[in-house]
């Protein structure tokens, strides 16, 4: 699916059924909160994310698979990679974009770019910030459910 997501012509068609169905809603629930400066902070931060070359297309992308690829290293046998599954999850992740872009050199209708790649990069790397944080979030609830009596 990434694979296809990113060589696919039409990938502007889905980021923007992405803003369209996914943009307006959060902008209506904000609105009707009176969040305004919430809005106008989210505003400012895609502004400045396009001001970097930095596609939300591909961080989404890719941070779906550093996901999925941090399950599949702590699923494994083999303890180091368990140990280090957000480490590796970012490294092949970052591989496999690396290669993406290549691939797409010899496309006619795709164009290589390291802005691309660095995009894919921050996709990986916020997966597994996420990853680690609710970890995290879910460990010290389990411990706080631990301590407490069970009251029957």
């Amino acid at each position: 699916m990434v694979f296809y997501l990113s060589v696919s012509a039409g990938v502007g068609d889905i980021k923007n059924l992405l803003k369209m169905g996914l943009g307006y809603p959060i902008r209506n629930v904000l609105l009707a909160n009176d969040l305004s400066s919430v809005m106008d902070f989210l505003l400012t931060v895609l502004d400045e994310a396009r001001n970097a070359s930095i596609d939300p297309g591909h961080v989404g992308i890719y941070f779906g698979l550093g996901i999925l690829l941090y399950f599949m290293f702590l699923s494994s046998k083999n303890p180091a990679l368990v140990r280090y599954s957000a480490i590796c999850a970012v490294c092949i992740g970052t591989a496999y974009g690396i290669l993406n872009e290549i691939f797409q050199m010899f496309l006619s209708y795709r164009v290589a770019s390291v802005a691309d790649a660095f995009s894919n990069l921050i996709g990986l790397v916020l997966a597994q910030i996420f990853v680690v944080l609710f970890a995290l979030m879910l460990r010290a609830i389990l411990k706080v459910k631990k301590k407490e009596p069970n009251a029957q």
